[in-house]
């Protein structure tokens, strides 16, 4: 009688992840098949987070992420936001997720991000061999450059950003400084474009501002923002995703 464990399982797992208590793992686990033999996704959903709040295996994040990607809606443009979770969670692996991440980083204006996941890539040994090895180092040459480039110009877009009507171009820019690792800078004009408002997409930029504070070390920040965030076509999906894992990391 699956449908009677499930259920049984389930009051078990709220009362632990109520109180704060670890579910053990052989329930969880029993409690995710149970909703796949079912066929019932949203159950498996919930079992596969609770897994990921106390047991955050590679494939349970790989598992999430596919799942959040695949569903009716989500948007093309977060691509980038999705490999950025992989990458926090640790599957980020092969040379072509190193690739396309970087080459995303650089279409979004994020060269310094870019050069990052690229020097990675090379030190872990995904880039650099291969076929398109070549291609990989040109890519990485580019990002290098243009991050040269973007220290240069980054004071005038600053000021550009602090004249326009909306705060789009604020959080922009603050998240460069941030991909930078220049992140009172960055979070400091994120914040005053979200203060500003009028941003196109408000949702982005709350996800983004998450990120940046997660990043920063201001995990209680991270978390109070991707509590916040809404959205329909992927950003509140991707959004608790970050929040199961700004809670489990260490600051």
């Amino acid at each position: 009688d699956l449908a009677s464990a499930a259920r049984e399982l389930r009051v078990d797992v709220d009362s632990g992840l109520k109180s704060g208590a670890a579910p053990p793992l052989d329930r969880l686990q029993l409690l995710a098949n149970s909703y796949t033999r079912l066929g019932d996704n949203a159950g498996y959903v919930y079992a596969l987070e609770a897994l990921l709040a106390f047991y955050p295996k590679k494939e349970y994040w790989a598992d999430a992420i596919r799942r959040v990607e695949a569903k009716p809606g989500f948007a093309d443009r977060l691509a980038l936001d999705v490999l950025r979770l992989r990458h926090a969670t640790g599957v980020l692996s092969t040379g072509a997720d190193y690739a396309a991440m970087a080459e995303l980083a650089m279409a979004a204006a994020l060269p310094a991000e870019a050069k990052r996941v690229a020097d990675q890539g090379f030190a872990s040994g995904a880039l650099g061999t291969g076929a398109d090895a070549d291609k990989q180092k040109r890519l990485r040459d580019t990002a290098a450059k243009q991050v040269a480039e973007d220290q240069r110009q980054l004071p005038q877009s600053v000021r550009a950003a602090v004249a326009a009507p909306d705060g789009t171009a604020l959080v922009n820019v603050g998240f460069v400084y941030v991909s930078d690792g220049q992140f009172d800078q960055g979070i400091a004009l994120m914040e005053q474009g979200m203060q500003r408002g009028g941003l196109r997409r408000q949702d982005d930029a709350k996800l983004h501002l998450g990120i940046a504070y997660l990043a920063a070390g201001q995990k209680a920040q991270a978390i109070r923002v991707f509590k916040d965030v809404g959205g329909t076509d992927g950003t509140a999906d991707l959004a608790r995703l970050w929040l199961i894992h700004a809670q489990r990391t260490p600051i």
